[in-house]
Order: structure tokens, then C-alpha cells, then sequence
């Protein structure tokens, strides 16, 4: 049988959530909350220091490609040993760069593990307040559990959503290499991961293509906006040149603030581009295993 998204996904729930029950007893929803909002501030300050990483990566990657095509039409020492220190730079980014994605890769599955811990507490006390309404004699009393219930099962539907998105990370990161005991069922089942993997990053590389897209429109207009209120300033000088010069810094910031947006969003879909190379590269390698077996039966 193939694994599906949704099978994956319970596959990452059920592995990844088994946590003892004495544990669980220990926590409280509160307690939960904390720590998982906990986990994904430091998520995000690791992603800050990836992106910074990335940015530079795509500039030395940029260089080398130069330097490559520069080379093609003829030696020079100089520039050599420059592509070198380059090429080497390159790979300990790449190297750090994989390393900050391992630490996501925990704090993920820690994520993951107290989100599921969670949800069973949230059903749980949805449970116990949906019985205490059921059996409550005053209307205000009814009204006022029922709306906490109606609360709770928003909080349990947005840690749901969460949980299926961080699952798609970690099912990124799983092995599908073919192995030496493997027969076609396991190599079927290893493309049909494969597949889901490619969804997720084709997802990936639209939603980057699209922040771009947008980003890039806007910054056109604010580029356009900027241009027209320094065109009035060098034109007229009255009493409104403080106003003017306060919003033409407002829009230098936010210029400046999209530009470093956008050089992330370029790095990151390159990073994502190149994903989808080696996935598909697997996925021919995979399709050849199982036609090579199905022959040899």
C-alpha cells in the first residue's frame, strides 16, 4: 500500500507525539502554550540567522558563476585562486546553513510532540465543559461554557493547522533512498513519499515566486513615489519640505526593507529550485529500481 500526504501525516503525529502519560499529567494547557510559542520564537531567530546565510551564499554563488564564465575565456592566476577561496567559503555556508536546519529540525519535532499533547487535553476539557452544558439548568451558565467550548475548538483547529504545516517540513526531511532489501512494494511506496515531497516544495517554490511577484510590484511604486516627492523637493521649498522629507525617509526605509526581503526570497527559491533537482534526479533513479525488479520477475 502507498503512503499518502494524509498517511504521512498521522504517520508524523502518532511517532512524533508519543509522549508517557505521566508527563502529560504533569502539564498543563497553559504550561503547553507557553512552550510551544516558546519553541517557535526560536525557530524564528534560527530562520533569521539562516536567511543572513542564504543571503550570502546566493552572492558568493553569484560571484563563482561570474568567475566561471570569466574564466571560460581564458586563465588568470588571480581570479582562480579567488574562485577557490570562493568555492570553499561556499561550502562551510552550506555546511552552517544545514547545520541551523537540523536545530529547526528538533525544535519541529519537539513542536510537534507538545502540540499532539495539547490537542488530547483540548478534546478532553471540550469533552468535559460540552457535558457540563448538556446538563447546566441556567441559560447564562449554558451560554458562557458553550462559548468557552466554541474558543477551544478554534485554538485546537489553529494548532491542527500548525501541526500539518511543520509536519510537511519533517516530511522533507525523510529518507527515501532505495535500500538493498527493498522489493517493488517498498520502492512504490518510497516514490509515492517522493511525490509528496516534490508537491511540497513545487508549493514552496510558487508561494516564493509569488512574494516576489507582489514585493516586486510594490517596490516599483514606492521607487516610482520616491522619485515624484524628491522631484517636489528640489522643486519648491515652503513649509511643507519637513513633511515631505519625512515621508521620503519613510519610503527609503521601506524600500530598503523589501530590497533585503526580496535578496532572501531569490536565495531561498534557488535553495528550493536546487531541491527539486535532486528530488527529481531520486525519483528517475527510483522508477528505474522498480522497472529493473519488475523485469527480473
Amino acid at each position: 500500500m502507498l503512503f499518502s500526504w494524509r498517511c504521512l501525516l498521522l504517520f508524523f503525529t502518532i511517532s512524533i507525539g508519543a509522549v508517557p502519560a505521566a508527563f502529560t499529567q504533569e502539564l498543563t494547557l497553559q504550561n503547553l502554550r507557553i512552550q510551544i510559542e516558546q519553541l517557535a520564537e526560536q525557530v524564528e531567530g534560527i530562520l533569521v540567522e539562516s536567511n543572513k546565510l542564504l543571503r550570502e551564499n546566493k552572492q558568493l554563488t553569484d560571484r563563482i558563476r561570474t568567475a566561471k564564465q570569466d574564466l571560460q575565456q581564458g586563465s588568470d592566476r588571480l581570479l582562480e585562486r579567488q574562485l577557490q577561496d570562493d568555492l570553499q567559503a561556499s561550502r562551510e555556508l552550506s555546511d552552517r546553513i544545514q547545520a541551523l536546519d537540523d536545530q529547526i529540525y528538533a525544535l519541529t519535532e519537539a513542536s510537534i510532540a507538545k502540540q499532539r499533547v495539547l490537542l488530547d487535553m483540548l478534546d478532553a476539557e471540550i469533552e468535559r465543559l460540552s457535558e457540563e452544558a448538556r446538563v447546566a439548568k441556567d441559560a447564562k451558565a449554558k451560554t458562557r461554557i458553550l462559548s468557552e467550548v466554541l474558543k477551544l475548538q478554534e485554538e485546537a483547529e489553529t494548532y491542527r493547522g500548525q501541526m500539518a504545516r511543520e509536519s510537511s517540513e519533517l516530511l522533507l526531511s525523510l529518507d527515501v533512498a532505495p535500500a538493498q532489501t527493498d522489493g517493488p512494494d517498498e520502492i512504490q511506496q518510497k516514490l509515492a513519499v517522493l511525490q509528496d515531497q516534490q508537491d511540497i516544495i513545487r508549493a514552496k517554490i510558487g508561494e516564493l515566486d509569488r512574494q516576489i511577484r507582489e514585493t516586486g510590484k510594490a517596490l516599483d511604486l514606492r521607487r516610482n513615489m520616491l522619485e515624484l516627492l524628491r522631484d517636489i523637493r528640489r522643486g519648491e521649498e515652503d513649509e511643507f519640505d519637513l513633511d515631505r522629507n519625512l515621508d521620503i525617509a519613510e519610503l527609503e526605509g521601506e524600500i530598503a526593507d523589501a530590497e533585503s526581503a526580496l535578496e532572501i526570497w531569490r536565495a531561498k527559491r534557488e535553495s528550493w529550485y536546487a531541491r527539486e533537482k535532486i528530488h527529481g534526479e531520486k525519483a528517475v533513479h527510483l522508477a528505474s529500481e522498480l522497472e529493473n525488479m519488475l523485469k527480473g520477475k
